[in-house]
């Protein structure tokens, strides 16, 4: 016999176990989910870094629109402040410094916002803008120092101006070279529009200082009408560019403000002077000079906070764009992480039910449906009603309820099958049973016939044929009985009392056609239980009949016995035969410990079917053995509750046991006292007191 193989691996499994497609359902759900997922989380980061740096951006460029701002007050309040040191200088340092004092104050507290401002400001790692902010710290001590020398030094008026404008041009330049950090186009163009009229309103402070410190003075040098005339040109040079780069608005603004009769008359003394600065004293009031250029100055500076004005209202709508581009991108990955919260809701509302669907077949292939085909194996199927199938716990009506509902139908069709089967194999075996009960009463009245005239015949070539008759009577009830095994009912001949081991295994051997081949050695004393006698006569014989089927017919077969420590007995049954493989040998010993279900193939193998229907229903192991040095040996291990010691004598040779009505010894029956009989014949004796005694039995 050989079995098949289990079925081989497919090549290149192991290469393919990363394939997409040997993928689980939920992970090839989330990647074709989470790629575009991640992607955009991913994008979604950088715009909202990008967004964050915009919005750091913004915020530093609003900064410096603050230092721009503050720093063109703190331009305006040195402008004054020079102006007002130049006329206390052209005075002869002395008399009321009360005005100069409270400018100088402005222009501290000026200072100290602006140094407020700048270290408010991110330098990050832009060593430029923190060496220009640092300009800014250092621009007090310059003051300070320029104090300091105009207070104590014999600097002459010209000298002291310029000083002034060199440490403004200073300031001035700090504040332009922060221009290129205000990367926004517009506000960048709004503050070099604010940085020349800045640079306007300067020229014009400018000759308001040396103008008015060479009225106080008294006299008008041609250095200081040379610089008068230059900063008037520089004046009217920068107010061109200024009209020139400025919008309409700006420009119309500006002439709506700029103008006037202080305008005018500031023109008309700067004429006067430059015109009589060859008369070597000015003609003009120091005072009306000063107080005509402050109103143009101030004029000026109204359009300068005018437009600083919009350079911060620019600023605040950039920041404010800022802030709502970082509000929408950081709205958009939080849509974006929603909508994986959401997908990943449905993902498990799509994995789930095929979680549960996967678990209820495996539940029903594994568990459920094997258990109702053992439940229908085991009975007569007539005795069953109908039985119900708990449907998949799956109520939707999408294509995975469908999947489930065609699931159920599936698995109600297979039970409705497996019913059907088990009530067919019940009429089959009821059938087999009415046979075999059939055939075995003919069998019985048969076996009785030829006890009558084995009993009364004295012809010894007679009585062999007779004896050869009795066991093929005696093989075809054991064929009988293997219906009724095949039909999973018990034999109707029962044994009530304890019988030898001995006799059991005479009567087996004497079922057999090759009984003269058997040996028995090796036996023991002991009992077996009334109750599994013939079931282990059946078992034994067809063992035996086996093992003389597959050995030589010039070979003996030996079955031994012995006691178990432990409780029980072992019986083994040797031949000399062809032998089995492995495998073989593998298969028939699962089939002995597991029967399969009676079927077409039983047929071919009706011996072992039945010796593993009888030995599990007694509890009896059979296992089968490789010989040495070839053949099989069938072990059989009975169980303890079936064998108790006997503490009488074996059986002599030539006597057999004799047994009364009710199935219990009661001696010994010496049958011939003159010739030795052989096993054969005891073989045959204890057959037929086996069967007297099972009828004997059977009337009770």
């Amino acid at each position: 016999m050989h079995t098949g193989g289990g079925r081989r691996p497919r090549q290149g499994s192991s290469r393919a176990a990363f394939a997409p497609s040997n993928w689980s359902v939920r992970t090839q759900l989330l990647a074709v989910v989470i790629i575009p997922i991640i992607t955009a989380l991913v994008l979604g980061g950088l715009r909202i870094g990008s967004a964050v740096q915009n919005a750091r951006d913004i915020d530093n460029v609003r900064q410096l629109v603050r230092i721009v701002d503050q720093g063109t007050g703190l331009l305006e309040e040195i402008e004054d402040e020079r102006d007002l040191t130049a006329i206390h200088v052209a005075a002869g340092r002395t008399g009321d410094t009360s005005r100069l004092d409270t400018q100088r104050s402005k222009v501290d507290g000026v200072l100290a916002r602006v140094r407020i401002e700048a270290a408010h400001v991110h330098r990050g790692a832009n060593p430029a803008l923190a060496t220009r902010l640092a300009v800014l710290n250092a621009f007090g001590g310059k003051v300070a120092s320029l104090r300091h020398a105009a207070a104590h030094s014999k600097m002459p008026l010209l000298s002291l101006v310029d000083a002034y404008t060199a440490l403004i041009a200073e300031l001035s330049d700090a504040l332009d070279l922060l221009a290129p950090d205000i990367a926004h186009q517009t506000l960048a163009v709004r503050v070099g529009v604010l940085k020349t009229l800045a640079q306007a309103t300067e020229e014009v402070s400018r000759q308001r200082a040396l103008l008015g410190g060479a009225l106080t003075q008294g006299h008008f040098d041609a250095n200081e009408a040379q610089g008068l005339a230059l900063a008037s040109r520089q004046e009217q040079t920068v107010i061109d560019q200024f009209l020139s780069s400025a919008s309409s608005a700006q420009r119309q603004f500006y002439e709506r403000t700029v103008t006037g009769s202080d305008v005018t008359k500031a023109e008309l003394l700067k004429k006067q002077s430059l015109t009589g600065q060859g008369t070597g004293r000015p003609r003009l009031d120091a005072g009306e000079w000063f107080d005509t250029m402050t109103s143009k100055i101030e004029l000026m500076r109204v359009v300068e906070k005018r437009l600083v004005g919009s350079v911060e209202d620019e600023s605040s709508r950039e920041q404010d764009q800022a802030r709502r581009s970082e509000f929408v991108s950081s709205l958009v990955v939080i849509l974006i992480l929603l909508l994986t919260l959401v997908t990943h809701l449905l993902v498990q509302s799509i994995v789930g039910p095929l979680h549960t669907l996967r678990a209820s077949a495996l539940d029903i292939t594994e568990r459920r449906l094997p258990a109702v085909v053992r439940l229908l194996r085991g009975s007569s199927g007539a005795q069953l009603d109908a039985i119900e199938v708990e449907p998949t716990a799956i109520n939707s009506t999408d294509e995975i309820g469908g999947v489930a509902r065609a699931f159920d139908d599936v698995h109600r069709d297979s039970v409705r099958l497996a019913f059907e089967q088990a009530q067919l194999r019940g009429r089959i075996n009821t059938m087999f049973v009415d046979l075999s009960q059939r055939s075995q009463s003919l069998v019985e009245r048969q076996l009785e016939l030829i006890d009558r005239l084995e009993n009364g015949e004295q012809d010894p070539d007679l009585l062999a044929s007779l004896f050869k008759l009795d066991h093929l009577a005696t093989r075809m009830r054991r064929n009988g009985e293997n219906l009724l095994v095949l039909a999973g009912e018990k034999a109707g001949r029962r044994w009530s009392a304890p019988v030898r081991l001995v006799d059991v295994l005479r009567a087996a051997i004497s079922e057999i056609e090759q009984y003269q081949r058997v040996q028995l050695r090796g036996l023991v004393t002991a009992d077996i239980d009334g109750r599994a006698v013939n079931d282990i006569v059946h078992l034994i014989a067809e063992l035996v009949e086996n093992a003389t089927a597959f050995s030589s017919p010039d070979t003996e077969v030996l079955v031994t016995s012995q006691l178990l420590s432990g409780g029980g007995a072992k019986i083994e049954i040797q031949d000399n035969g062809i032998g089995m493989t492995t495998n073989e040998l593998e298969e028939v010993n699962e089939r002995l410990l597991s029967p399969p279900v009676a079927d077409v193939s039983v047929a071919r193998r009706m011996g072992m079917f039945v010796v593993g229907r009888l030995s599990g229903r007694h509890g009896i192991r059979v296992q089968l053995r490789r010989s040495s040095p070839h053949g099989v040996t069938a072990v059989l291990m009975l169980p303890q509750n079936l064998v108790r010691e006997h503490g009488d004598h074996m059986d002599p040779p030539g006597l057999s046991a004799r047994y009364n009505t009710e199935g219990r010894l009661t001696g010994w029956c010496n049958y011939d006292t003159t010739e030795q009989l052989d096993e054969g014949t005891l073989a045959k004796r204890a057959s037929r007191a086996r069967r007297y005694g099972a009828r004997s039995a059977g009337k009770e």
